[in-house]
């Protein structure tokens, strides 16, 4: 597999990297995404109970999925802010990355972009389930700036992804799929509208000038 993103909630995949996805796909890379919880402590906007929550954010996540051209979705049960409490999770990415053998794999920076702990906890385990599997390209999600007051942790962007037309398409088709998280969709359009056509990352260990593209 070229390309495995790992996150905690579905909606992480499509704000950071859905053109990715979409654009990897269309090479003819095979791509990946697990998604460690089925958000069950996200907003559900009056559309359903809090016990359908998790199956209507999964059904979000399967549709966004879809449209991104995802390959393999995998998606766990883990708490939703309760991913830092499951060091067992390093076992099961272990056992996904030997089974999947990826290329590639992005993931949230140390400071998780905004601190929240399941973003966190997860660049965590990604990092130490890394560290015993193997060597893999580790990409972070990368904003040019930081987010205000959080800067410590933020990485900088070493690599660029320019959406052409179809993958933005397909970007916000998808991101529309969220309608539960339409509050959250707004924001991030809002704040960074600029990261819907283009997509930033920081690749470990690289020192190079900035590249257009993932290595």
């Amino acid at each position: 597999m070229e390309l495995l993103l790992v996150v905690p909630h579905p909606d992480d995949e499509v704000f950071g990297a859905g053109g990715v996805l979409y654009e990897a796909a269309g090479r003819g890379w095979g791509t990946g995404l697990i998604t460690l919880t089925r958000g069950d402590r996200g907003k559900d906007l009056g559309l359903c109970s809090r016990e359908e929550l998790p199956r209507v954010r999964e059904e979000e996540l399967r549709r966004s999925a879809a449209i991104l051209r995802v390959g393999h979705l995998e998606v766990h049960g883990f708490p939703d802010q309760g991913v830092a409490e499951h060091p067992e999770i390093v076992d099961l990415l272990v056992k996904r990355f030997e089974a999947l053998a990826p290329e590639r794999v992005v993931t949230f920076p140390p400071n998780g972009l905004n601190r929240h702990p399941d973003h966190v906890a997860t660049h965590r385990w990604v990092v130490e389930a890394l560290a015993r599997y193997g060597p893999v390209k580790l990409y972070y999600y990368a904003p040019p700036r930081p987010y205000p007051g959080f800067r410590e942790g933020w990485k900088p962007p070493t690599h660029r992804v320019a959406l052409d037309h179809g993958a933005l398409a397909a970007k916000l088709k998808a991101m529309a799929q969220y309608r539960t998280q339409a509050l959250s969709v707004l924001k991030i359009m809002n704040a960074a509208a600029p990261r819907l056509l283009e997509e930033t990352f920081h690749l470990v260990g690289y020192e190079g000038e900035g590249r257009e593209g993932l290595d």
